[in-house]
């Protein structure tokens, strides 16, 4: 039935993508930026949708289910107030430059702003790499989450699953239900299931005890579950589905039938969000009672005080990290599909409400799963598992249908921004040196999908070995992305900024990115008490001040074209 459901909603997003799709101009205009004709409402919804990820969701569950309810603060209470001052003082902005020069994409913004082919030929693999970062989580999440969702979706009839019983219950009985999956046999004290289980089948099997069951009782059911193979769709069978559905709606309907998917998605997980945080609050008895069982577990201080972990430093340095949003390329591109500059208005005011929404049940939901699974769960599955294991069939399918609406609605982006910037910035600027000629509109369109679906296989293959929790994934991923804002500030509010401060930022940000990196991927780790991005930003803005001031001057008429002439110039 869950994964019915969850068919269902993907049917209907492909439908609504489809119908948008009729309304698609064939030009490239259009397939990349909807012909700049996107309103406040959907502006809105796209935006929010764009940043509310598989980090969000998935990710912020996992983290406080392991580190605690401070992760809140971290991020969510940061982000809160960094992305509306960024879209105010950057996307704005943005888009009436963008509206001015016809600017398709960021870099073609930033070739045109410091009047340099090597900054953007800098940019572009950086860009490139950390969007596949991005990317990669989304996979990485869904491919959890459906798995998570389905238990007992393939009865995997032919699989038996054995336990030795330390000590069976005096009032043991198997009831008529269980009898051709469940035998136990008194010779060996060996307890067999036949076929896959679903984790919440554990009460079941508890009251096979015919009384309150022994502390050895539910050791002997945690193993049979532990042991026992699930049923759900694969890891791999779920990541490889998400991607095709949004590669197929992308493809078909560009920025218009992402614009609609996001309007649809957000509305689908900010509402199937709070009916999952009410379902799991009541299941658990009220939020007051979760959280008095979390306080009488073992887990109560790493729940609510991070055991110790979180530091001032840590905290206040956490504060970079939202800085990422002024330079996520495929938000950059929604920026500029907007209708008016008003149409940013809406969007300043509503995301923060828009993120508590979103964030706070997931936190809750996170912190008060420490008390009801394993330490060893997977931090990825967390979210899941707690949908799966406290609501029915309908319910667990709806919910899924509004993580994974989550998880879609930025990776729709994502991939339509690569193919933009491969297209726009790198084959159309320099194909005619490889004999390419002129791009026509069909070509761009057919080009830019290429590369998204080798930039996804990739994804996808590095997803396989699922290189790590989705929360530092992300992080690592929005330090890389924070470190470039400087760039794109100067850009914009520095008549001095020129392209060699701005080429020295980019290499300043990728030689620390990946230094760094080896320590990412053992998990996050701090820099004398402080994150590592404020070490990274601190030297991508050190290397750009210093490289413009001892560089000449950007040329009088391109400081002109992008700033008004001050009074004692006229």
């Amino acid at each position: 039935m869950t994964l019915g459901i969850l068919l269902g909603y993907v049917a209907l997003l492909l439908f609504v993508t489809v119908f948008s799709a009729r309304f698609l101009k064939r030009s490239s205009g259009d397939y990349f930026l909807a012909s700049r004709g996107i309103g406040s409402f959907m502006l809105l919804m796209s935006i929010f949708g764009t940043t509310m990820t598989a980090f969000a969701l998935v990710g912020s569950t996992g983290r406080s289910f392991s580190k605690g309810i401070g992760v809140y603060g971290l991020m969510a209470s940061w982000s809160a107030i960094i992305h509306s001052a960024c879209f105010f003082l950057i996307g704005a902005r943005v888009w009436a430059l963008g509206k001015k020069h016809g600017y398709v994409t960021q870099l073609g913004f930033f070739r045109d702003r410091f009047r340099s082919d090597g900054l953007v030929l800098c940019l572009f693999p950086v860009m490139v790499s950390f969007v596949l970062i991005y990317i990669l989580m989304g996979v990485v999440g869904s491919g959890r989450v459906i798995e998570a969702l389905t238990p007992e979706t393939f009865a995997e009839a032919d699989a038996k699953t054995a336990v030795v019983v330390q000590e069976l219950p005096a009032k043991f009985a198997i009831p008529g239900s269980w009898k051709d999956r469940l035998s136990y046999d008194a010779a060996t004290k060996t307890l067999t299931l036949t076929g896959s289980i679903h984790p919440k089948r554990r009460g079941e099997l508890f009251k096979m005890a015919g009384g309150p069951p022994t502390l050895a009782w539910k050791q002997t059911v945690g193993q049979l579950i532990q042991k026992a193979p699930r049923g759900a769709v694969p890891y791999a069978v779920g990541m490889g589905f998400i991607c095709l559905v949004v590669l197929l709606y992308v493809f078909f309907g560009g920025m218009r039938a992402t614009a609609w998917a996001n309007t649809l998605q957000t509305i689908v997980f900010i509402v199937m969000g709070v009916i999952a945080f009410l379902v799991i609050t009541s299941k658990l008895g009220g939020a007051a009672e979760a959280t008095q069982k979390l306080l009488g577990s073992p887990m109560a201080d790493r729940a609510t005080r991070g055991g110790g972990q979180l530091h001032k430093l840590q905290f206040l340095t956490y504060c970079f990290i939202p800085l990422s949003v002024g330079m996520f390329p495929h938000l950059f591109q929604h920026w500029l599909t907007a209708k008016k500059g008003s149409s940013f208005k809406l969007t300043v005011w509503a995301h923060p409400l828009c993120i508590a929404v979103t964030w706070v049940p997931c936190i809750l939901v996170g912190i008060w799963a420490a008390a009801e699974l394993p330490a060893t769960t997977n931090v990825n599955s967390v979210l899941g598992i707690m949908v799966a294991k406290h609501s029915n069939e309908v319910l667990s399918g709806l919910i899924g249908a509004g993580i994974l609406a989550a998880i879609m609605s930025s990776m729709d982006s994502q991939f339509l921004c690569l193919g933009s910037l491969f297209t726009n910035d790198i084959v159309v600027r320099y194909g005619k040196r490889f004999g390419l000629g002129d791009v026509s509109d069909r070509s761009k369109v057919m080009i830019g999908r290429a590369f998204v679906l080798v930039m996804v296989l990739v994804a996808f293959l590095i997803g396989l070995a699922e290189p790590g929790g989705v929360f530092p994934m992300g992080v690592w991923c929005f330090t890389g992305f924070a470190s470039l804002f400087p760039i794109v500030f100067a850009a914009i509010y520095w008549r001095r900024a020129n392209k060699q401060g701005a080429i020295a930022a980019v290499i300043t940000v990728a030689a620390l990115w990946l230094y760094f990196l080896k320590d990412a991927l053992k998990g996050e780790f701090l820099i004398g008490g402080m994150m590592p991005v404020t070490i990274v930003i601190g030297a991508s803005t050190l290397a750009l001040v210093v490289v413009t001031l001892v560089t000449p001057p950007p040329p009088r008429d391109l400081v002109d074209k992008f700033f008004p002439k001050r009074v004692d110039q006229t």
